[in-house]
């Protein structure tokens, strides 16, 4: 399993710099019951580590929203970019010092709220990355299709990158939520608001609206999963391999879990992703849940 995460770490790098490395979203939720009946507090997180990293500089979102346990949504105004602040004050010379949205939202409960499992979502916009060999024989690469990219010499490969976060929290008992018609999709077939340290979690996964499955001969598929309390401080992830759409996890520690998942789709004429001919020669989505576990 290390060689198959190098390999494929080493690919993406070598192909498109940055997207070994890139930033991961999520949503995080917080449930706070000392004033009744209580609050909750929703926000995003951005870049490695569970729960805030770093805030939103070229990134943008295509949507952020709240879906009730009957599937009414309403829309979050969306994060507003980051903005340096004025002045050169002795500080400044040696930080950079910049204002951030994180899209926290308060959620107050209402006596007749409805009981079931609410969904926090948001989906980025699509990003296209196109390398290429400039008219001076030069490797570059520009942030946009395959199609768009100027004084070029030869268009080597094309990639578009999509991501999809979410989180829940319930009223009353958990329901089980609805897939919300993401490209990739992770749906827990796990109750995640009762789930206590030593337990098991499974998740179910859809691209496209089916089942993700790893096929050695073709591609390995993995789930990787990490929290403020196992993992993400030292740096690693727990990993599993995805067949048949499911992934399954015992969780060592009480705290924050995220769970993420990557897959990268080829683009062909006859195949489902036959739209973006001409545009990349690749789809990269990224997908993750968000949830909290009890001691």
């Amino acid at each position: 399993m290390k060689r198959i995460l190098a390999v494929l770490t080493l690919s993406l790098g070598l192909i498109f710099p940055g997207a070994a490395f890139a930033h991961t979203l999520w949503v995080n939720v917080y449930e706070s019951f000392v004033h009744k009946p209580g609050h909750v507090i929703a926000s995003l997180g951005w870049g490695h580590v569970v729960p805030m990293d770093d805030v939103f500089e070229h990134f943008d979102l295509a949507s952020y929203y709240l879906v009730d346990p009957d599937m009414s949504r309403v829309d979050f105004p969306l994060p507003a970019l980051i903005k340096k602040m004025d002045g050169e004050s002795e500080v400044q010379k040696s930080l950079r010092i910049v204002g951030g949205d994180t899209g926290v939202h308060k959620m107050t409960l209402k006596d007749d709220a409805k009981k079931g499992t609410y969904q926090v979502a948001a989906v980025s916009r699509d990003n296209f990355y196109s390398t290429y060999i400039d008219l001076k024989g030069r490797h570059k690469w520009a942030h946009t299709t395959m199609d768009k990219v100027k004084n070029v010499k030869k268009v080597i490969e094309g990639m578009k990158f999509t991501t999809y976060a979410k989180s829940f929290f319930t009223v009353g008992k958990w329901t089980q939520p609805s897939a919300l018609g993401f490209d990739l999709e992770i749906l827990p077939l796990t109750d995640l608001s009762r789930v206590r340290a030593g337990e098991m979690v499974e998740f179910d996964v859809k691209l496209l609206g089916r089942s993700l499955n790893t096929i050695p001969e073709r591609a390995f598929e993995y789930m990787t999963l990490t929290s403020n309390t196992f993992g993400g401080p030292d740096g690693f992830t727990l990993a599993t391999l995805v067949y048949n759409g499911k992934a399954s996890f015992r969780i060592p520690t009480a705290g924050q879990w995220v769970a993420n998942i990557y897959t990268r789709q080829a683009v062909t004429p006859d195949g489902p992703l036959k739209a973006l001919v001409g545009k990349c020669t690749n789809v990269l989505y990224a997908a993750t849940v968000s949830f909290n576990v009890n001691p």
